[in-house]
């Protein structure tokens, strides 16, 4: 795909889901770089603000792992592996699955109760469902604790879902709440007055496992230090040029 009609996609999509949510875009910036020619690489980032006590998580052993907003599906399955590689004229063919299909409406929806819950202190962390889905929030969130997480009981958009496309399938309208066991029904009430889905989906341990469950088998158990820091780095010669800057006349 040529960078330009990777451009105007990039525009059109930030225009068409912001105005679904009613966020403007009040101002932007594009900056090109020609080494990216023949692997076009897109990042895009924006600002926002948040009170001030509520930019840490702490998530412990004990409390309950909610995952909210809107359900599970085979699109975004790979979606990470595949923006990584070269796009063609044929990638829309060959990759449609591994695009998550947007709801900008769903997403805004869930946002509301969840700045609301934010207020009440009605969880720790947040997390979203980005790359990787459900195992990269919980992962990430229990990366020093454990987890323990029933795949049954996360809400799919149709049946015949397997568990690892439960597990890995990524959406931008869910996220995933640690929530304290006392705090988790006014949490659940808070987001069904709303018509939000909440469902609790397993708790955090102090294992330093992660446990995955589903329809009563266990199809999971790892350690979660081996999971995070257990690949074997890379070790690679170079050398370092200094940059050389003309002077300028």
């Amino acid at each position: 795909l040529h960078p330009r009609r990777i451009m105007r996609g990039v525009v059109a999509g930030v225009r068409d889901y912001g105005n679904r949510m009613g966020i403007p875009t009040a101002n932007g910036a594009l900056y090109f770089d020609e080494r990216y020619l023949g692997n076009c690489l897109v990042y895009c980032g924006n600002l926002g603000l948040m009170p001030r006590d509520k930019c840490f998580k702490h998530p412990k052993a004990g409390h309950k792992i909610v995952v909210v907003g809107g359900r599970t599906g085979r699109d975004g399955i790979h979606g990470a592996t595949f923006s990584s590689g070269e796009l063609t004229h044929t990638t829309g063919t060959e990759f449609s699955h591994a695009v998550q299909i947007g709801n900008p409406i769903v997403e805004k929806k869930m946002v509301d109760p969840l700045l609301m819950a934010r207020d009440r202190g009605l969880y720790s962390a947040i997390t979203d469902c980005g790359a990787a889905g459900l195992s990269s929030a919980v992962g990430e969130m229990g990366a020093e604790l454990g987890a323990e997480v029933h795949l049954d009981r996360v809400p799919l958009k149709y049946d015949g879902l397997s568990y690892t496309e439960i597990w890995i399938s990524e959406a931008q309208e869910r996220m995933v709440l640690a929530v304290e066991p006392e705090k988790a029904d006014e949490l659940l009430a808070l987001f069904a007055s709303e018509d939000v889905e909440a469902t609790v989906i397993g708790e955090f341990t102090d294992t330093g496992r992660l446990r995955l469950r589903y329809e009563g088998h266990l199809v999971c158990d790892l350690d979660l230090r081996f999971l995070h820091n257990g690949v074997p780095r890379y070790e690679r010669s170079a050398e370092w040029a200094p940059p050389e800057h003309p002077e300028p006349k």
